[in-house]
């Protein structure tokens, strides 16, 4: 489970709400592109731990420019984990915040 305190919440509202409007701020849209075409095995237990620990320090970073240069220097395989899971974070945050369902 990932801890946040009040300012770090803001900012994790501030970026899942940008993503929900199509502004995908921390990371490269071809990158975005490129991850979502190819598929992936379900994460391990160690790999979504993995992923848990670098939410945590990115959401720690003060800035978004440190945000994005974290992002940025992430081995390939773990952004692509990050990514998945970011988009699957802002994909029931739209699901839990809109009540028209198609």
């Amino acid at each position: 489970m990932i801890t946040v305190s009040q300012e770090q919440l803001a900012t994790v509202e501030y970026l899942i709400k940008q993503s929900t409007q199509g502004n995908h701020i921390l990371f490269d849209l071809d990158t975005v592109r490129r991850v979502f075409t190819i598929k992936t095995l379900p994460m391990s237990e160690q790999q979504i731990k993995e992923v848990e620990s670098h939410i945590e320090r990115l959401i720690s970073l003060e800035t978004l420019a440190k945000q994005k240069i974290y992002v940025q220097n992430l081995p390939e395989d773990v952004l692509y984990r990050l990514i998945k899971t970011y988009f699957n974070i802002v994909e029931n945050n739209l699901f839990e915040n809109t009540l028209v369902r198609h």
